[in-house]
């Protein structure tokens, strides 16, 4: 497993893990596990899952701190069907087929 880190607009911040399994994600929060099938665009899935957990469960926006929100990823449209939305590039890294939800040191919004 993976850290995940989500955060709220005020900066604080939850923690968790993630693994991806060929095109199922699991993340685990606190106590509760959950699912997200990669349907074909596993980036949709997961912007749509954490919007859901923002403002169903805890009743405020939230943000995942990931590969998929760092300026430093990029991921073509072409990469984006081929790969089913589970993959990008990392510019800063330099770095071809990183998992969407991984989150290095070098982190940036």
């Amino acid at each position: 497993m993976n850290k995940l880190e989500l955060e709220f607009e005020d900066g604080n911040k939850i923690t968790g893990t993630w693994e991806l399994n060929e095109e199922l994600l699991t993340l685990q929060i606190g106590e509760k596990e959950f699912h997200i099938d990669s349907d074909g665009d596993l980036t949709v899935g997961v912007f749509s899952f954490i919007k859901h957990l923002g403002k169903r469960i805890y009743k405020k926006p939230l943000h995942i701190n990931s590969c998929l929100t760092c300026k430093n990823f990029i991921m073509s449209g072409m990469a984006r069907d081929m790969g089913r939305g589970q993959r990008g590039v990392c510019e800063f890294h330099n770095n071809k087929g990183v998992e969407i939800c991984f989150i290095c040191e070098n982190y940036t919004k």
